[in-house]
């Protein structure tokens, strides 16, 4: 039987956190695996968030880039240079909360209160009024592709 600690979270739903001087934003108690949590905080910079994501997937990630047939031999380094370089290690404390890196908080413009939204095996840190822009953008695709299999 597994322990709670190794089985892998699901992020869903969507929480808004304030943000304290610290950086410090509590992470939803349905997403805490046990007493202290550890992620790693990646900048998405196109998309505008953080993305946020236990050890096993970024690990996870990392091996299915290292073995992608599709990507040439020499793209495959400089992809996991960059992916891990960017990546901040992250550890919960007691009472479930996270600090966030500062120098991601500003290019990101995290600051006194940020959306946590699920994203499955991750969860996606963003400002409030970015995320909005991005969920109603979203919503049309999303009612298409509901449509689309079935749902």
């Amino acid at each position: 039987m597994e322990s709670p600690q190794s089985v892998q979270p699901i992020f869903a739903g969507e929480f808004r956190h304030a943000m304290d001087a610290k950086n410090r934003v509590t992470i939803p108690s349905r997403w805490r695996r046990g007493e202290v949590d550890e992620f790693f905080a990646i900048p998405n910079l196109k998309g505008g968030f953080l993305m946020v994501m236990p050890p096993a997937e970024f690990t996870r990630l990392a091996q299915k880039v290292e073995h992608d047939q599709s990507l040439k031999p020499e793209e495959r380094p400089k992809f996991l240079r960059q992916f891990s370089s960017k990546a901040q290690h992250v550890t919960g404390d007691k009472q479930g909360r996270i600090v966030l890196p500062d120098e991601q908080c500003k290019v990101l413009n995290l600051r006194s209160e940020v959306v946590l939204v699920g994203n499955y095996l991750r969860f996606e840190i963003w400002d409030p009024e970015r995320w909005q822009k991005a969920d109603e953008e979203d919503a049309p695709t999303f009612s298409y592709l509901l449509d689309r299999i079935g749902i």
